[in-house]
């Protein structure tokens, strides 16, 4: 479902929202959530509530995730699960620059990310 409001024509507000991404290396990266809003101008979404983010090998939770392409960021957010083959993370906070594919993982108080490695 989706709502457009007459005072914000480019703001998208949508029920059980879902983005398809296909990425240049190849990888297809679905992510979902119960709500969110899209902006039709710079390309925006924004995601809320029950997020996931898989390209199938990694599965990522969280309540929130901003995927900004005007900015070329993503900043996940309240909850963060990361699961793979490789380990898992537990974190406040995870933000990933698209140009310098970096992240940046954080917790919002002094505690420490919880991460762990398998082999």
């Amino acid at each position: 479902k989706a709502f457009i409001s007459n005072e914000e024509p480019d703001i998208i507000h949508m029920t059980s929202m879902k983005v398809t991404l296909e990425m240049k290396d190849g990888r297809i990266v679905v992510i979902t959530s119960d709500t969110g809003v899209y902006n039709k101008k710079t390309y925006d979404c924004f995601f809320v509530k029950n997020v996931e983010a898989t390209d199938g090998e990694t599965v990522l939770n969280s309540e929130n995730m901003d995927l900004l392409a005007s900015v070329d960021t993503a900043s996940i957010y309240n909850g963060v699960i990361l699961t793979s083959t490789k380990g898992s993370l537990v974190a406040d906070k995870i933000e990933y620059d698209f140009q310098t594919k970096y992240y940046k993982v954080s917790m919002f108080k002094k505690e420490r990310v919880k991460v762990k490695l398998t082999r």
